[in-house]
């Protein structure tokens, strides 16, 4: 009886009795495929779980952190190919990703420390005020001119 019922199951194309060798193999598809990213969700994956980050580490942390690298990394490299255009230059530069980084409010304040080589340290704007804590000598000397003149 269960011959026929395996051939009754292939005619009908169930396929619950089928053997593993008779079944169809998916096309393997990588886990940043499924998830529509460019970075890779595995490597990141690895690096976590070796790292001593935490003792576990979720399914969804790799594939979290691969989509939140892959967007900062856009948004800098954006803004830098507008400051490299803007420059009438076809690459980016160091110096591009520095200010990139410098005119963002929000990366500023993300990667405002770091320093990158041959990146060319933006301009620091100056203060408004200059308060020296000690006058110098000669400043004195002037005030007393004036004083003895009035």
């Amino acid at each position: 009886m269960l011959p026929a019922l395996s051939c009754l199951c292939k005619d009908l194309g169930q396929g619950f009795l089928t053997t593993p060798s008779h079944r169809e193999r998916r096309p393997k598809t990588s886990r940043s495929c499924r998830a529509g990213l460019i970075f890779p969700v595995s490597r990141i994956d690895r690096f976590l779980r070796r790292g001593d980050f935490a003792e576990r580490v979720g399914a969804g942390a790799s594939v979290y952190m691969a989509a939140v690298l892959q967007y900062l990394t856009y948004d800098i490299v954006d803004i830098a190919g507008k400051i490299a255009e803007s420059d009438h230059k076809r690459r980016i530069a160091p110096r591009h990703l520095q200010q990139a980084i410098s005119s963002d409010s929000e990366l500023h304040c993300l990667l405002g420390g770091i320093v990158l080589p041959q990146g060319k340290a933006p301009p620091k704007s100056q203060p408004a005020t200059t308060s020296r804590k000690g006058r110098s000598k000669r400043s004195k000397a002037v005030r007393a001119q004036n004083v003895v003149a009035a």
